[in-house]
This record gives structure tokens, C-alpha cells and sequence, in this order.
């Protein structure tokens, strides 16, 4: 409290104040004082003097000197005065102090040469009979009109100077006495009206560094109870403001946390105000390193920074993209730029939206693929059969072996077009919405089992080896038993088509992190590893040609792991080229 530059700064003016003030009281009361005390000592020495001009009238005309001499001293001893009598020649008759036949002749004195020509005399001189300053008063004495002499009172001027001097000591420390009040008093004051304004700093300190419960206690019910009154009621709204932006802050920090949009805001100079997790991620940039730092510093693509330019100048929505070029997939941005404005139309900063397309662009192109590779591998057959149709009917003299052999290939391509519709319907059924599985629980082994007896004749034909290598308890699985039969026949299928003579087809099944796992390995070309990350693609082939020569529609293996995912399994592959290929499923089992 004693530390508050208010409180001094408050009791300094007060200060100077009371102490001018006192000095100009002190001086003009001792001024009135010492006037109004030698106006008294002034009359004092009037009323003597009239008193011995009374008494030393009939004296002077007695001439009666030695008892009057007497009379004069001791009066002059009562009444603690000088008192002198002085004939008209300046001879001094009688006085109280000396033997007037000791004393000169005061005919030139000051106050006798005043009281003869002006009727009263007054001097203050050295007195050379006492040795001291003296205080004079003079009156003529006259007698039937005729001056007969003076009648002069005196006081020492030390003891008027004494007397004056004790006067304004009692003056000065009674102005002290009341200085030293009044600044008590003040100093009171001054702390009772800085205190509560202290009291207001250091509660405006503290709301402002967030402690919104600081309230001030004010008895006082004048202005600066008011204002104590006024700054509590400030500070409680403040509170419950603050309040509600920290709730509505967290609330938008959550929603921007949570959005899978990244948004970036920026303020009016393009400096970095805010950026989600999911834009950092997209951007690959630190979201703690950007804040408060220029846009173009941070983010450098120049499709986000013209964006922003652009909409901060118009005021409206700019929309654009980006593509960003990776190894596997192009990753695709949508950019929405708008910009915010006060209440005058400026702008005040920017919100930037990104969204990631990356994967809607890659469905819209495999549709696109789907849609060019199905018409493609429908029109194949279709258009083979038609000419093969055609030919037949322009050529009715065709010899019986021809014929055969045109009836054949139309024959097989219609097979194959039949397996390619039937292929497209197994994928739009189990890509569809309203495809539900016919579960029940079925043993994986018994299924391989019956898919490698189907498929060893073929194996014969083409003098493959076909191995199987059954699990050593039964792998219980819960799901469609017919999609799961084709998704081995595809895979041992698949195996088997591109192993050449004199190969191996090798079928193991057993447990795996409580998953049933089932392996087919071949010895057959083999996959580089540029193809194998869109093997699994609709229509995606290795060699086109030989595929077609060996009646594949190229949508199997996408078969197989649309099943394979049905089931909340998983497919992998290892291969190399010119070695062979294994398919590795891994299939959760009934616990």
C-alpha cells in the first residue's frame, strides 16, 4: 500500500498544500499578532503616559522634586516601566530608573521634540543611561495652557522582543501542531481514497492474465464505490463472456480438429492464425512452426497462395486444385478459398478449405478404366464371334472342317464372354449395398480340398505337380461358403494359367494368429515388382496377350480380395519374376 506511487503522488500535492498554506497562515498570524501587540504595547505606554501627565502636573508647580523622585520610582516599580518627568527646558525632574541629576538634557531627544511639536512622541532607540534598546511614549504637560514640561513612559525593547518572539513560537507550534494533524489526516485520506484504486489495478492485473473471479469490497458509498460497483459488475461480464468464447473456441478447435477437411485461417496479413491437424498432414508442414508467420513462408504452393490473393481482393469464394505427384498415387486437392469481412466490406482475413480427392479421383479413374477395359473385353468376343457369324453365312460352300472350326472359336469365345458377364456380376454383387453374405460355419480345409480335386486333371493336362498340404486341425470359418469356394478356385486357377509344363502348384493351410491362412505358390513367370501393387486392379494384366490367350478376364484376383475384405480377411503376394508367385489369404476363424 505505502509502495503505491498514487498514494505519494496524491499525498505530495497534499502536502505542498498544507505546507504553503501554513507558512502563509503562520507569517500573516504572526504579522496580526506582532501589530495587534505593539498596538497594545503602544496604548499601554499611551494610558501611562496620561496617568503621570495627571500626576506630575501639580508636582511641576510644587516644586517639591525630592518626593516626587520617590513617588516616580516606586510607581515606576509597580507598574514594571520606565517613567521620566521632564521640565519645558528638557531637564529631567524625576524618572524611575536613575538620579535625574545623573541624566542629561533631553530637550533633543526624539520623542520630546515630537510630543512638543505634534502633541504625542514615540522613538525606539538606544537608551545611553540604560544601555539597552528602549521603547519611548511622550506627552507634553501644560498648565493653564502654558507648556510646563513632558510626561515620557519607556519599556525595553528586549522584553517587547521577547515577549513578540514567544508569541509567534506559540504561533509557529501551533501552525505545526495543525500541519502535523492536517497531514495525518490527509495521509488517512489519501490512503482511503488509493486504495480501492490499487485494489481496481490489481484486480485489472489479474483479469488480465485470466482470473475473472477477482472482485473488489468497497464500504465506501461514493464515486468510487460506484466505480468499485461498476468494475465488479465489469468483471463478471467479462467472465461470463470470456467464458462462452473459451466454449465457443473449443468447440470450433474440436470441429477443425476433428474435420477430415484441412482449414487454414489467416488474418489480414496473411499471416497464419490457425491450421488443423488434417491440413498440416496434407501440406506436410508443422503446425506449432507456421502460426503467426506469412502464408507464402510456410505453405509454398502457389495454387493456395494465388487462391488467397485472389479471394482478399474480391471478397468471394475462389475455388481451384491442385495435383502433387507422388510414386504410387497423384494426390489430389480441392482448394476453397473465402475471405472475411467486417462491417465496412475490408477484409479481415481468410479461411482456407482443402479437401482431399485423392481417392475419389482414383475410383473416378479405375471407373473410367472399368468402363473403357468392359467395353473393350466385351467387344473382344463379341466382335470375334460376329465375324466368325458373318463369314459362315457369306460363305455357304464352306467344306465341313472349316466350318467346324469357325463353330469352335465362336464357341469359345462365348465361353469366355460368359465367364467375363458372369465375372462382372460377382463383383457388382459383392460391391453392392444391398449384398448380404449366406453365412454359416464350414471347415477352409474341406473347401481347398474340393477345389484341388476339381482342378488336378488340369493339372495333368499341362503336367503340372499340384501339392497340398492340409492343416493339422480344422480351420473353422463363418462366412459364404460359395464365394470363399471361389475365391481358392480363382486363386488355384490363376496358379495354374500362368505356371508352364513341368511346374509346381503348392496349396498350405494351417493357423496364424488365431487367423486361418491359406497359401498357393507356383513356380510359374512370376510378377515384377512394378505390376504388383495393381494386380489386384479390375482388367489389370501382366501380359495382356498371353491372358487372353489363356481365357482370363482379368478381374479374379479383384474377386479375390473383394471376398477376401467380405470376410474381414486380407491378401498379400510375393513374387518375382521368373520364379513364381504366392497369394497368401488370411481368413479369421470361429472362436
Amino acid at each position: 500500500m505505502f509502495r503505491s506511487p498514487l498514494l505519494w503522488r496524491l499525498y505530495a500535492g497534499y502536502v505542498v498544500i498544507i505546507i504553503v498554506f501554513t507558512v502563509i497562515v503562520s507569517v500573516l498570524i504572526s504579522r496580526q499578532v506582532t501589530d495587534n501587540d505593539l498596538s497594545d504595547i503602544k496604548q499601554s505606554l499611551a494610558v501611562r503616559s496620561q496617568m503621570l501627565v495627571e500626576i506630575s502636573r501639580g508636582k511641576l508647580e510644587s516644586l517639591q522634586h525630592a518626593a516626587f523622585q520617590n513617588e516616580i520610582k516606586g510607581l515606576g516599580h509597580r507598574t514594571q516601566s520606565r517613567l521620566t518627568v521632564i521640565d519645558a527646558d528638557g531637564k529631567v525632574i524625576a524618572d524611575s530608573q536613575t538620579v535625574p541629576d545623573s541624566m542629561n538634557n533631553h530637550s533633543n531627544r526624539p520623542e520630546i521634540l515630537q510630543a512638543a511639536q505634534n502633541g504625542i512622541g514615540m522613538a525606539s532607540r538606544y537608551s545611553q543611561t540604560l544601555q539597552t534598546q528602549m521603547i519611548y511614549y511622550a506627552l507634553p504637560i501644560t498648565s493653564n495652557g502654558e507648556l510646563i514640561g513632558f510626561a515620557r513612559t519607556a519599556l525595553p525593547q528586549v522584553a517587547v522582543g521577547e515577549k513578540l518572539s514567544t508569541l509567534r513560537l506559540i504561533v509557529l507550534l501551533s501552525a505545526l501542531v495543525a500541519a502535523i494533524t492536517a497531514l495525518i489526516i490527509g495521509l488517512y485520506l489519501a490512503r482511503r481514497f488509493s486504495e480501492p484504486l490499487i485494489n481496481m489495478i490489481k484486480a485489472a492485473e489479474a483479469i488480465s492474465q485470466g482470473d475473472y473471479n477477482r472482485r473488489i469490497t468497497v464500504s465506501q458509498g461514493d464515486e468510487i464505490g460506484l466505480l468499485a460497483n461498476a468494475f465488479n459488475r465489469m468483471a463478471k461480464s467479462s467472465a461470463q463472456r470470456m467464458h462462452e468464447i473459451t466454449m465457443d473456441h473449443n468447440r470450433l478447435s474440436k470441429i477443425f480438429a476433428g474435420m477430415v477437411e484441412g482449414v487454414i485461417g489467416v488474418d489480414q496479413h496473411q499471416n497464419i492464425s490457425h491450421i488443423n491437424q488434417a491440413a498440416s498432414k496434407l501440406l506436410a508442414i508443422s503446425s506449432d512452426d507456421c502460426i503467426d508467420k506469412p502464408i507464402w513462408e510456410s505453405i509454398r504452393f502457389p495454387e493456395i497462395n494465388e487462391a488467397l490473393v485472389k479471394s482478399m481482393k474480391t471478397g468471394k469464394v475462389v475455388k481451384t486444385q491442385m495435383r502433387l505427384s507422388s510414386a504410387i498415387n497423384d494426390q489430389v486437392i480441392d482448394i476453397y478459398t473465402a475471405a472475411l469481412t467486417n462491417g465496412q466490406k475490408g477484409a479481415i482475413g481468410a479461411v482456407i478449405v482443402l479437401h482431399d480427392i485423392s481417392e475419389l479421383d482414383h475410383l473416378e479413374r479405375i471407373r473410367r478404366d472399368f468402363v473403357a477395359n468392359a467395353s473393350h473385353e466385351l467387344k473382344t468376343p463379341i466382335t470375334a464371334i460376329r465375324g466368325l457369324a458373318e463369314t459362315i453365312l457369306d460363305d455357304a460352300d464352306m467344306d465341313s472342317d472349316t466350318l467346324h472350326r469357325f463353330v469352335s472359336r465362336m464357341h469359345a469365345q462365348s465361353i469366355r464372354l460368359s465367364q467375363l458377364v458372369v465375372d462382372l456380376m460377382t463383383i457388382s454383387r459383392l460391391e453392392s449395398s444391398q449384398y448380404q453374405q449366406q453365412n454359416q460355419p464350414f471347415d477352409l480345409c474341406d473347401v481347398v480340398n474340393r477345389s484341388a480335386t476339381n482342378l488336378k486333371i488340369v493339372c495333368l493336362e499341362k503336367q503340372l505337380t499340384l501339392t497340398l498340404n492340409p492343416a493339422n486341425e480344422a480351420l473353422t470359418i463363418n462366412g459364404d461358403l460359395q464365394a470363399i469356394s471361389q475365391l481358392v478356385d480363382n486363386l488355384l486357377d490363376n496358379a495354374i494359367k500362368y505356371t508352364p509344363a513341368g511346374g509346381s502348384v503348392t496349396i498350405n493351410i494351417d493357423k496364424h494368429d488365431q487367423k486361418a491362412r491359406l497359401q498357393v505358390s507356383d513356380t510359374g513367370i512370376g510378377i515384377s515388382a512394378k505390376h504388383q501393387k495393381r494386380i489386384f486392379e479390375r482388367f489389370y494384366r501382366v501380359d495382356k496377350a498371353r491372358s487372353r490367350e489363356l481365357g482370363g478376364t482379368g478381374l479374379g484376383l479383384s474377386i479375390v480380395k473383394n471376398i477376401a475384405e467380405q470376410h474381414g480377411g486380407s491378401i498379400t503376394l510375393k513374387s518375382q519374376s521368373g520364379i513364381g508367385t504366392t497369394f497368401t489369404v488370411l481368413l479369421p476363424t470361429q472362436s
